[in-house]
C-alpha cells in the first residue's frame, strides 16, 4: 500500500469521526437548551410549593422533629451523568460529595455513568438509578428516588437529606450546587402573608407532611433538570475540544496527502525521463544502423 493510499483511508475515517462528533455536538447543545428551556417552569413550580409549605408550617406552631429526624442515616442524592464524553463533570461532583459526605451518611447516586465513576473511585453507594435523556422525562428519573426515600422516611431512616448536583449557566463554568432539604428549618419557609387563614380539611401536621412530598418532589425534579441541562453543557464543551482537534488532525493529513500526491507525481516523471533517456541510445543506433 503507497503512502498517498494509507493517508486516504485515514482522511476517510477522520471524515467520519468529526460527522460523528458534530452529531454528538449537535443533540447536546440541542438537549441542553432543553433544558434550560424547562427550568423557568420548574423553578416556578418548586417556588410555589415553597410558599405552600410555609403557609402550612404557620398553621402548626407546635415545636417538634419532623417525622425521620431523630435517627438514621444523612443521605446525600448527588445528581450527575447519565452516559459519557463529558470530560471532568462526574469527577468534579463526586470530589464535592466526598468533602461533604460525613461518617454514616449514605450516598445516593442517579446516573449511570455517575454511579460507575464512584465505584471507580472506591466510593460506596446506597442507592443508584439512571438519570433522564430529557428534560421532560426528568419527573419519571425523580420518581423512582422517591420511592426508596418514602420507604426510608417511612421506616424512620432518614436523618437528614441533602442534593447536590452541577447548575450550566451561559458564559459561567460549572457550578455545584448543594441544598439541604431535611431536616425542614421553619425558618427558612416564610409565610405567605394572608389577610385570613386559608381554609384547610386536613389537620395542619397531616398537611404539612403532603406539602414536604411535593416540595422534596420538586426541589429534586429541579436540581435533576439542572442536572440535565449541566451534562450537555459539559458534553457540547467536550465535543468542542474534540472537533477543534479533528480539525487539527484533518489539516494535517490533507497536507500530507498533497505532499504525499505531490511525491508520486515527481516520482513519475522521473521514471518517465529515466526511461526516455535509456531508450535514447538504442533508439540512434537502429537509425544509424539503417
Amino acid at each position: 500500500m503507497s503512502r498517498l493510499v494509507e493517508i486516504t483511508h485515514r482522511l476517510a475515517s477522520m471524515n467520519e469521526l468529526a460527522d460523528i462528533v458534530g452529531a454528538m455536538r449537535s443533540l447536546a447543545g440541542m438537549r441542553m437548551r432543553e433544558a434550560q428551556q424547562a427550568l423557568p417552569g420548574v423553578g416556578s413550580y418548586g417556588e410555589a410549593m415553597t410558599r405552600a409549605l410555609g403557609t402550612a408550617l404557620s398553621l402548626d406552631q407546635t415545636s417538634g422533629p419532623e417525622p425521620g429526624s431523630l435517627r438514621g442515616h444523612r443521605i446525600l442524592v448527588l445528581c450527575g451523568a447519565e452516559h459519557g464524553f463529558v470530560g471532568g463533570f462526574n469527577d468534579r461532583l463526586l470530589s464535592s460529595a466526598e468533602k461533604a459526605l460525613q461518617h454514616g451518611d449514605e450516598l445516593f447516586v442517579i446516573g449511570a455513568r455517575a454511579a460507575a465513576a464512584a465505584l471507580e473511585r472506591g466510593v460506596a453507594l446506597a442507592w443508584s438509578g439512571s438519570m433522564a435523556t430529557h428534560a421532560v422525562a426528568a419527573p419519571d428519573s425523580v420518581g423512582r428516588l422517591m420511592s426508596e426515600l418514602y420507604r426510608r422516611l417511612a421506616r424512620g431512616e432518614v436523618l437528614g437529606l441533602a442534593v447536590m448536583y452541577a447548575r450550566a449557566r451561559p458564559g459561567k463554568s460549572l457550578e455545584v450546587m448543594h441544598r439541604s432539604l431535611l431536616p425542614i428549618d421553619r425558618a427558612a419557609f416564610p409565610a405567605a402573608v394572608q389577610r385570613s387563614r386559608p381554609l384547610h380539611q386536613l389537620t395542619p401536621r397531616v398537611l404539612i407532611q403532603r406539602f414536604i412530598a411535593e416540595y422534596l418532589f420538586a426541589i429534586l425534579t429541579e436540581a435533576a433538570v439542572e442536572s440535565i441541562a449541566g451534562e450537555n453543557a459539559a458534553r457540547l464543551a467536550a465535543m468542542e475540544a474534540a472537533r477543534e482537534n479533528v480539525d487539527r488532525k484533518l489539516e494535517s493529513l490533507r497536507e500530507q496527502s498533497r505532499q504525499a500526491r505531490q511525491t508520486e507525481i515527481t516520482d513519475e516523471l522521473l521514471d518517465l525521463i529515466t526511461g526516455t533517456e535509456a531508450a535514447e541510445p538504442l533508439t540512434t543506433g537502429t537509425l544509424r544502423t539503417h
